[in-house]
């Protein structure tokens, strides 16, 4: 497909800030904390009882950056990049750091809660992958952008840490074999990183002065082992899967499984099984989803259990448990969402938002959210955002429970400089009041492998109904492909939780996860049985 080059006139919104022309706009961010606009405060001005079906966001908020990337770090702040500090496509000059829960009023506290940052690696991030390696807790970043002749959208084989300790870029000496553009990472069960699909030359018509170029695909997987390098899997090369056909190259949608394989859902609806040990096989398996565009979201909503929404408003459900998946079709979403998100939460409901009916198009933007019960197969109508969110928007789960949901443009219609965050029902009162949520104290240790006890340490008695893990984020391009969640068995002692740890690496694979409790909420109306989660604690599985 071929892509729209930068929209250089394309405003830029900053949520409750300016909006401007492109280029209208010089130091943006020295700009927003004169006026008041970089605030700690997210949280709605005012809500209802509606809160307590619905949820609520909060007020729009300015953003350094496009944040079209968002990575959860280990230390609870959230790494974006995508575009410049102008909202222009292109990495190469500035990443930032958000902290969640900055507060300008304690002692040495930073001025802002953003860092804009200069990318110094050489990299174009623009649309690349990107995850948290479990070993390090550096940020893995494989691929991006490159420009050819003047036009962009080629792809580049860079892989690039980001450390959180230094707050620094690197680039890796050793690149990838095979440049990818719109490329999927994944973890293993050991730890390691396989990264598929992408393109590396683009379709250009070409000019009088540029010569045209014709699109190549990156459809052989390869594997990053930390420590060692890059091995290509020759053996598990596929146009099928991850090559031209119905854009199944464009940041596949793919998952580690029970089973230890990599499963990948194409958009022409099949399901193809990666084993990347040695040189890698991939194995077609049986049955077969509606077509779908690249623009449709998926997730893993449980251990196994996936959500697929296919071309327009259906709702595929696959188990992939067993040897072979099994389809269930569920209850279609309310509207069309090109472009939405799709997020489990700390209860288990999947929330959907953002996007709009026909790709990228600010008319017919969708502001509604909804949300789908596992248990029951329902979908609920939840809160309007204030901002559209196309393509290129984002969402995320944060450790407080709520979503950051952000970003939007290059290209256009607008450029979303700018994030709200959305409250889940979970965290209010029948009054539209917030809740009370529980308190986790300690997690001991911090740092814990499989099948092994860990301690959860509340700040009250009150009994705790359930505690569960969620991997934390790294999301973009309507697909989390980290996002999993599982319910753990504990025990609990006064304040103090005995929790056991995932047994199986193929369900929860090493790395890094928000540990949170759950607890009734005694303000509940009756027959109400919801639960209110705890702040996350951010523990190391290895």
């Amino acid at each position: 497909m071929e892509m729209p080059e930068d929209d250089n006139e394309a405003p830029v919104d900053y949520g409750s800030g300016p909006v401007a022309a492109s280029g209208a706009v010089t130091e943006t961010l020295k700009a927003l904390a004169a006026s008041g606009e970089l605030t700690s405060s997210y949280v709605p001005t005012s809500t209802g009882p509606t809160a307590y079906s619905q949820g609520a966001f909060g007020p729009a908020f300015a953003w350094p950056v496009i944040p079209l990337h968002m990575v959860l770090l280990p230390d609870g702040r959230v790494l974006a990049y995508g575009s410049d500090d102008k909202g222009n496509q292109g990495a190469k000059l500035w990443y930032s750091l958000w902290d969640p829960d900055w507060n300008p009023n304690v002692a040495g506290a930073d001025t802002s809660p953003f860092q804009l940052l200069s990318n110094t690696t050489g990299t174009d991030l623009f649309c690349n992958t990107q995850l948290v390696l479990p070993g390090s807790g550096k940020v893995f970043m494989a691929g991006g952008d490159r420009m050819i002749n003047g036009v962009r959208n080629y792809a580049v084989a860079d892989l690039d840490f980001f450390d959180p300790a230094t707050n620094t870029m690197q680039k890796q000496p050793t690149p990838m074999q095979y440049r990818r553009w719109y490329g999927t990472a994944i973890t293993t069960q050991r730890g390691d990183v396989v990264v598929m699909g992408g393109r590396d030359d683009r379709d250009f018509a070409g000019t009088s002065t540029k010569p045209a170029t014709t699109a190549t695909y990156a459809t052989t997987p390869e594997v990053y082992v930390p420590g060692t390098g890059w091995r290509t899997l020759t053996g598990a090369d596929s146009p099928a899967a991850f090559g031209e056909t119905k854009g199944n190259w464009w940041y596949p949608k793919s998952w580690l499984a029970p089973n230890g394989k990599i499963l990948t859902i194409t958009n022409d609806g099949y399901f193809y099984a990666l084993d990347p040990t040695g040189t890698g096989a991939l194995t077609k398996l049986n049955g077969k989803l509606q077509g779908t565009n690249w623009n449709t979201t998926s997730l893993m909503y449980a251990p196994g259990k996936l959500m697929s929404i296919r071309n327009t408003t259906q709702v595929a459900l696959v188990d992939i448990n067993g040897t072979q998946p099994v389809i269930t079709i569920g209850q279609p979403m309310s509207t069309a969402r090109k472009w939405g998100f799709s997020t489990v939460l700390p209860d288990g409901n999947v929330w959907l938002n953002g996007g709009s009916r026909n790709a990228n198009t600010l008319a017919d933007a969708v502001y509604t959210s909804e949300m789908w019960n596992p248990s029951t197969g329902q979908w609920t109508m939840t809160a309007n955002a204030a901002k559209p969110r196309l393509y290129h928007g984002n969402t995320m789960l944060l450790p407080s429970g709520a979503v950051v949901v952000g970003g939007g443009g290059a290209p256009g219609p607008v450029k979303g400089l700018n994030a709200e965050m959305y409250f889940p029902p979970y965290l209010f009162n029948p009054d539209g009041s917030f809740a009370t949520q529980p308190v986790i104290n300690q997690v001991t240790p911090k740092s814990f492998s499989w099948s092994e006890n860990f301690t959860v340490q509340m700040s009250t008695t009150a009994a705790v109904d359930k505690v569960v893990m969620i991997r934390t984020g790294s999301s973009t391009h309507s697909f989390s492909n980290e996002q999993r969640r599982m319910e753990l068995d504990f025990t609990q002692d006064g304040q103090s939780l005995t929790v056991k740890a995932p047994a199986k690496a193929t369900e929860m694979p090493p790395g890094y996860y928000m540990v949170f409790a759950l607890r009734k909420n005694p303000k509940a109306a009756a027959g109400d049985n919801r639960l209110v989660p705890s702040v996350a604690k951010i523990v190391k599985l290895s």
